[in-house]
């Protein structure tokens, strides 16, 4: 998915379609190959990806404090030149699993915050 500075204080984000749904996993915002942002969705219990894209969608189209969006749209309309583009790429994380009558789940925030420390050299926002 291909978001981009379209004015100043505009950043068009896309709208996932139904086939794009992933339920739970992380995100990448990559500026001219670096990672600059590393999020995750899919912790709520209607959290996807088009969930989270679609609050930064809203944020993009007028960036004032209004909840946790604010920050990641407002520090790129900052960042960008208008017809600047950031790529986003999505990994899907394995649904729980039932081993010995207990679930277990992946920790989104330990993985988020292991590829944080692994881009932390050149992200924008953590």
């Amino acid at each position: 998915m291909i978001i981009k500075k379209l004015k100043k204080g505009y950043i068009d984000v896309p709208i996932i379609s139904k086939e794009n749904i992933i339920r739970r996993g992380l995100y990448f915002m990559i500026f001219k190959g670096s990672i600059i942002k590393v999020g995750i969705y899919g912790e709520g219990v209607k959290s996807t990806n088009k969930s989270r894209f679609a609050v930064y969608r809203n944020m993009g189209k007028e960036i004032k404090p209004k909840n946790g969006s604010y920050k990641t749209m407002k520090v790129l309309n900052e960042k960008l030149n208008v017809g600047d583009q950031i790529e986003i790429r999505f990994i899907q994380l394995p649904d729980d699993k039932i081993i010995d009558g207990y679930r277990w789940k992946i920790d989104l925030y330990h993985e988020e915050e292991k590829y944080k420390e692994t881009y932390k050299d050149s992200l924008w926002l953590n």
